[in-house]
């Protein structure tokens, strides 16, 4: 067995994985971290970015920050744009455009950040008879199981007769791209 495979095993028997530096055949000290569980919604921040245009949508980044210890999170947010003091649903929901795409699990350390490139196409681009456009005062943003429905404000115009916000997959830092 080599050195680094013997390391490894006598971790794991120890009680578990724990911070290893071990060197590897380049001599590159590679590390090993302790196992931590997935994040709760009681350590994440939700907030919202600044915006980026493109070809008909604006993009808002909807950042996920990590206020405690490390963890994991991963997925599609649910967002759904919202009107009034009593949040009520304005339209459908955002799509999800990464049907299909496996999402990648992400370890934030405290202060870490994961973030979803919120699309808000622009109502003008669809015929009014279609679209029906109403102002959003704001989105609920939700991850189950990390983050519980989230109010955001975000003034926003929305089709509330077709799907013109969409949603994806988390991705690292704090631009949604």
């Amino acid at each position: 067995m080599t050195r680094m495979r013997w390391m490894f095993a006598v971790a794991l028997l120890g009680g578990g994985l724990t911070t290893l530096g071990l060197s590897g055949p380049s001599g590159a000290t590679t590390t090993a971290r302790a196992a931590s569980a997935n994040c709760r919604p009681a350590q994440l921040r939700v907030s919202i970015g600044q915006p980026n245009g493109a070809a008909g949508t604006i993009y808002y980044p909807i950042v996920f920050t990590n206020r405690g210890g490390a963890c994991w999170l991963w997925g599609v947010p649910s967002v759904q744009p919202v009107v009034g003091a009593g949040h009520h649903p304005l339209g459908p929901p955002a799509a999800n455009a990464s049907i299909g795409e496996m999402p990648a699990r992400h370890q934030l350390l405290h202060g870490g950040a994961v973030s979803d490139g919120f699309g808000v196409a622009e109502t003008g681009n669809y015929p009014p008879a279609r679209c029906r456009a109403r102002n959003a005062s704001g989105v609920l943003v939700s991850l189950s199981p990390f983050v519980r429905p989230t109010y955001l404000a975000l003034r926003i115009s929305v089709c509330t007769r077709l799907e013109s916000t969409h949603t994806q997959l988390l991705v690292a830092g704090r631009t949604g791209a």
